[in-house]
């Protein structure tokens, strides 16, 4: 088969929480059944385990016109094996030939990797992961508390330990090229590790940074629980005090596309810090107990309240509202690119809350992980979750 500069964007949908990943071990024409009209490949899954599972979706999908090929077929115990048909008048479309050659259409993507709908454990990490985040290429890294170090995952799932911090981590933080950056509390300093894993001491912070983010410029913020205080950190290390919490406990941060930061605090309070360093209280919540914040697209800060059961909503005009409420104690919260919400509960489930309409929407996603902490989505809506006590990564695949 000769791929004209893309692929075969395959999708393997079903409820049934399967192994992951399912690898693609080869997708060929089908000589026997090609003619004028339509061309068939055949796909085979080997060796994976598919327990109690009658039929799984196969589509093909084309960025310009999505999932135009739907396969339904059977499954044995080890394997699948199915034909897709990709209708192809005149040459055009999915596939076209001439002679024995097989062409692919440059609309279309081929993964190694086929996504199974439902929960998994995509793989182990060191003790204790309490944060965690994604690169480009699909790649997840946990900063583990108690062994002292940072675990990658690949999207087929196989974990190592990419590095030590030395000292316990308790957030993370990666930059456009594939820098990891960890705050480290006991030594008032961010840790860095390049993508081949060589740590370094990044720069000085206030005291006892307890979580972090990253600009568009590369600038690194840290939210220091002793002092009360907000380091910004250049792309060359050097860092200054850039802003004052009215000394209260940071809990989360984030900034938004101009440049302000967002710190969540203990006392039920969001500060902003704009880019000259001036702070003020950007909202103020009933009695509560804020745990965690996020932004989207538009700028808009979601905020967790653990008490209340709520997921509270700031414009960037500081209007505040209740954007939905969750059945359970939220704990830390997700954006993914639709802006959707993602919620990790006390009680170890995960809540999805979505707008569409201005209906308000809240699925679970799963029931009763093991203990959940922190989460992150990526851009194919695919959610990670580490578990703090068992010391693995979920996924969830929608």
């Amino acid at each position: 088969m000769k791929a004209l500069d893309s692929q075969i964007n395959l999708r393997v949908v079903n409820n049934t929480a399967l192994p992951q990943p399912v690898s693609m071990l080869q997708i060929v024409a089908n000589p026997n059944s090609a003619n004028n009209n339509n061309i068939f490949y055949e796909f085979n899954f080997s060796s994976q385990s598919f327990v109690a599972v009658t039929n799984v979706n196969i589509s093909i999908s084309n960025t310009s016109n999505p999932a135009i090929i739907v396969y339904n077929a059977p499954v044995t115990s080890q394997s699948i094996i199915g034909v897709v048909d990709a209708l192809n008048s005149l040459n055009q479309g999915l596939f076209s030939y001439s002679g024995s050659t097989i062409y692919v259409s440059s609309n279309y993507y081929i993964y190694s990797n086929i996504s199974i709908a439902g929960v998994s454990i995509l793989g182990t990490t060191g003790l204790n992961p309490i944060g965690i985040t994604i690169d480009s290429a699909g790649n997840i890294f946990t900063a583990n508390n108690s062994s002292n170090d940072v675990s990658k995952i690949t999207p087929s799932g196989v974990s190592t330990i990419l590095s030590s911090t030395g000292n316990p981590p308790v957030a993370i933080t990666i930059d456009s090229i594939g820098n990891l950056y960890l705050p480290i509390p006991s030594f008032s300093s961010v840790a860095k590790i390049t993508p081949s894993g060589v740590g370094s001491s990044f720069g000085f912070t206030g005291g006892f940074p307890t979580c972090i983010t990253i600009d568009s410029g590369g600038f690194i913020y840290t939210a220091n629980s002793v002092g009360n205080n907000i380091t910004k950190i250049t792309p060359l290390g050097i860092g200054t005090n850039y802003g004052n919490l009215n000394f209260e406990t940071p809990l989360g941060i984030v900034v938004d596309s101009v440049g302000n930061v967002f710190v969540v605090c203990s006392g039920n309070v969001v500060r902003k810090v704009t880019p000259s360093g001036v702070s003020t209280n950007f909202g103020v919540f009933p009695a509560g107990n804020l745990t965690s914040i996020a932004i989207d697209s538009s700028d808009n800060i979601y905020i967790s309240d653990y008490t209340n059961g709520n997921i509270n909503k700031l414009t960037p005009l500081a209007v505040q509202t209740i954007y939905g409420t969750s059945t359970n104690n939220p704990q830390q919260i997700a954006i993914d690119s639709s802006d959707n919400i993602y919620c990790v509960n006390q009680n170890g489930t995960i809540d999805k809350i979505l707008a569409i309409g201005g209906t308000i929407t809240l699925t679970d996603l799963s029931v009763y992980l093991g203990s959940p902490y922190a989460i992150i989505v990526d851009n194919f809506f695919n959610v990670y979750v580490t578990d703090s006590n068992n010391d693995d990564v979920y996924l969830i695949v929608q």
